[in-house]
Order: C-alpha cells, then sequence, then structure tokens
C-alpha cells in the first residue's frame, strides 16, 4: 500500500499512515521492534513524500524531526 499511497489522496480525505516499529519493519530488518525505530522513520518519510497527512508513531520526537527537515527540503526548492 505504501508504494501506491498516493492513489488514496483521490479520495479526498487526510491520510493516516502507521508503521511504527510494524512487524514488516523489524522482520525485514533482522531487528527487535524496539531497534526498529530507523525503518520506522524511513518509511514514514516515503510515506509524507506520497501524501500521508498524519502519522501514528511510537516515537514522536523522531517522526517530528524528520518532518521538519522534510519541510526544510521543500522550502528550498
Amino acid at each position: 500500500m505504501l508504494n501506491k499511497l498516493e492513489v488514496f489522496k483521490l479520495l479526498d480525505a487526510p491520510l493516516l499512515l502507521g508503521l511504527s516499529r510494524k512487524s514488516m519493519v523489524h522482520r525485514t530488518l533482522g531487528v527487535s521492534p524496539e531497534e526498529a525505530l530507523n525503518g520506522s522513520t524511513v518509511l514514514h518519510t516515503i510515506g509524507i513524500e506520497k501524501g500521508a497527512d498524519i502519522i501514528r508513531t511510537h516515537d514522536v520526537k523522531e517522526a517530528m524531526e524528520a518532518i521538519l527537515l522534510l519541510e526544510a527540503m521543500r522550502q528550498k526548492k
């Protein structure tokens, strides 16, 4: 679904993305859920770039840092 997330924007409704520490993240990386922060942040970043409006996360500080960096990069374009 993440690969085609932008398609859901056709619904004209806010998109919630909840990938924080999901099994697809930690199993793919071969780590425990507690060690999956980096993977979750990467997928959240991709989701935001593809149109996610809301991020449901266990790691608010790190998610906010990713959002702030994306916003800063968008302003420099």
